[in-house]
């Protein structure tokens, strides 16, 4: 009775097994991961670093390349149709992920574009802005560098040229304007290539204007014009304004500038204090020949100069600018001023200069053919720590080199000898 009852069992086994095998195993597999939602998400950035800085939109220049990257959830692996890139509806790649340069200017679409196994199409799209920052001419405008006898209390028109080399983009300028002590009088945002200044300037002053263009898309031209012109004085009355100077970059110069006449008598004395430059202005001043001395008075090493000119009147002298150079090699001595030393445990030397503060980077010490790292400069003082133990059979002069380069490049270099601190048949002795 039991092997009777088994029969139909049997029979719709085999009909379940027939019916499997009619089925499109594939599509029977892939239905439990296509019952999964799929995302997909576009992304560009400029670097592979895993931390660069990934978005939606970017704006570049023309010919610069970008990272296009993809991700796909639940996987990439995903069972797909096709998968590939657009820019503006046209072929762009088709790769997940690839680096390209797009060169035409204008405002871009980039989509990704994925096609799963049913045939749903999913896409993400990304916008990419090609622009050409703006080009400043800074050959022609007006005021023209260096324009004299404007008058201070009347306005002054400003006028340049730019232009979009795309010719699709609006400019709009930031224009400023300082005086002559580089306080900001004007500071603006224009959209015409040109400025009027209505209110009073100071008579026998410098002013100096920058104009920088930009697009709509904050891109800044390369080129920045500068001009400056001066204003007139009153009652035939002139001025005279320079930069001064070093030649080197130290923090901060104490500047002496002594103003006098046709027979070198004085006629005025400014201090200035520069980081690392000064400017100065002096006036009112009658028509005439005048000179310039420039000192240093903190940095003696500069060497002094005087400057002839000759002014006329209702105008500023601009003078070139004034650089004091320093020729004079730092100074390097031993604490008893001698070139023989005796071996100690730190030897000790002076290195000064007067042109600005020396640096311990600018300090090469040799021993015995060996550079010497441990050493330490203390203002003036330079300490050298010395193994006096390995030396103690010195039986032979030995030689030190102390060289050191001042702010200006100007290097000293000296050679100190040390005295032997035991006789040969000492040395043999032990």
């Amino acid at each position: 009775m039991i092997f009777q009852n088994s029969k139909p069992a049997a029979l719709f086994g085999i009909l379940i097994l027939a019916l499997l095998a009619c089925t499109n195993s594939d599509e029977y597999l892939f239905n439990d991961q296509g019952s999964q939602e799929i995302e997909i998400s576009a992304v560009v950035t400029r670097s592979f670093d895993s931390d660069a800085h990934k978005t939606k939109a970017d704006t570049i220049q023309p010919g610069d390349s970008l990272i296009f990257l993809t991700s796909v959830s639940p996987s990439k692996s995903i069972r797909n149709k096709q998968y590939y890139w657009t820019i503006d509806g046209g072929n762009f790649a088709s790769e997940y992920s690839f680096q390209k340069s797009i060169n035409d200017p204008g405002i871009h679409k980039v989509a990704f574009v994925f096609v799963d196994f049913f045939g749903d199409t999913l896409s993400d799209t990304l916008t990419i802005t090609v622009a050409t920052p703006p080009i400043m001419d800074t050959e022609n405008f007006i005021p023209a560098t260096g324009t004299q006898n404007l008058a201070p209390d009347s306005a002054i028109h400003f006028a340049w040229n730019s232009y979009d080399p795309d010719s699709l983009w609006d400019l709009s300028f930031r224009f400023t304007l300082q005086d002559s002590d580089k306080d900001t009088i004007v500071d603006t945002l224009l959209h015409q290539a040109y400025f009027k200044y209505s209110k009073k300037l100071s008579s026998l002053q410098k002013y100096t204007w920058t104009v920088k263009a930009y697009n709509e898309f904050n891109q800044k031209s390369n080129e920045t014009l500068t001009a400056s012109f001066y204003t007139k004085g009153r009652k035939g009355e002139g001025a005279v304004s320079g930069t001064l100077q070093t030649s080197s970059s130290p923090k901060e110069q104490d500047f002496k500038v002594i103003l006098l006449d046709s027979l070198q008598e004085p006629l005025d004395t400014l201090q200035l204090t520069g980081k690392p430059s000064a400017d100065f202005n002096i006036q009112p001043l009658a028509k005439g020949i005048y000179s310039v001395a420039i000192s240093v008075d903190n940095a003696s090493d500069f060497k002094s100069d005087t400057i002839r000119f000759k002014l006329e009147a209702n105008q500023v002298s601009q003078l070139d600018t004034i650089t004091l150079v320093d020729e004079i090699p730092p100074r390097i001595q031993s604490i008893s001023d001698s070139d023989t030393l005796d071996i100690s445990d730190t030897l000790r030397f002076i290195v000064f200069d007067q042109g600005g503060p020396l640096s311990s980077s600018k300090i090469n010490i040799s021993y015995e053919n060996r550079n010497l790292q441990d050493f330490t400069l203390s203002k003036d003082t330079l300490y050298i720590p010395f193994n006096k133990e390995a030396s103690a059979q010195n039986w032979t002069t030995k030689f030190i080199t102390v060289s050191v380069t001042d702010p200006s490049l100007n290097t000293a270099k000296h050679i100190f000898y040390l005295r032997p601190n035991s006789t040969l048949p000492e040395v043999f002795s032990e």
